[in-house]
């Protein structure tokens, strides 16, 4: 560890934190590599807490280069998203799309409900939120729970359903046959059962599964959640901030953009 901590702080500016002299005139090397080397390991020696410290900064600048780096390129490379027929919620005509593609047994999916709900509160009339469906291979149930989301949708409980798929994964993930969860959901939220039970075969719901599937495809989707902001990408369950720099920056779209 204490060598990996070594070869960071040569090939970075902490060494000037240090305040280590390792340049003579002309940009010439005072000191060689041993001995630096040594100089830097009883400086760690003698001050741990200032090294920590200096190291926690130094990478969570590099985090927030490379978060700036990808928000820069994801507007530079904004891609079209076909959303027609899909379930949204927010004003029709709002300056902000965001189209959403999950899974409902991905646990990264479910921790960021709150914070696109958080995002949807600050700017409110401001966002049109869109779902697509992204089922991962390994989430056995997840086509199952997409499908039961959708007879929910042809009854007007899209999003509440949606919710508590989120809310419940543990439970009716684990179960070997999730129907009955899936139903018991239908019935806490008064839907006509008898309709979705009917509805969890319907195979136009596959075949929009499918389409999204394939939407999401030449996109680049290829993990849960992936978002598509004005059609700026931002992959996986970031902190608030990441979308708040980007609504910032598309806010500024014309019209019909």
């Amino acid at each position: 560890m204490i060598n990996a901590i070594i070869e960071t702080i040569l090939k970075t500016c902490l060494i000037s934190f240090m305040g280590i002299a390792i340049f003579g005139p002309g940009g010439a090397w005072a000191l060689d590599k041993k001995e630096v080397e040594a100089i830097v390991r009883e400086y760690i020696k003698n001050n741990p807490q200032e090294i920590s410290a200096a190291m926690q900064k130094f990478e969570a600048d590099q985090r927030a280069a490379a978060q700036e780096a990808a928000v820069k390129q994801a507007l530079a490379n904004r891609k079209t998203v076909p959303i027609k027929g899909s379930p949204f919620t927010g004003p029709a005509k709002a300056p902000v799309t965001i189209v959403e593609f999950s899974d409902f047994q991905c646990p990264y999916c479910a921790r960021s409900l709150g914070t696109i709900n958080q995002l949807m509160n600050n700017h409110k009339g401001k966002i049109k939120l869109v779902f697509k469906n992204a089922p991962l291979p390994f989430h056995d149930k997840a086509p199952a729970a997409a499908k039961a989301a959708m007879a929910a949708h042809a009854q007007g409980k899209f999003w509440e359903y949606r919710d508590a798929l989120m809310a419940k994964q543990n439970e009716w993930g684990q179960a070997a046959d999730p129907k009955a969860n899936f139903v018991a959901y239908a019935k806490e939220m008064r839907l006509d059962v008898a309709r979705f039970e009917k509805d969890l075969a319907n195979p136009a719901f596959e075949k929009r599964l499918e389409e999204d599937k394939a939407v999401g495809a030449p996109l680049g989707v290829q993990g849960t959640p992936t978002y598509f902001i004005n059609g700026a990408m931002l992959v996986g369950a970031q902190d608030i901030s990441q979308f708040e720099r980007i609504v910032m920056e598309v806010s500024k779209d014309k019209p019909g953009k």
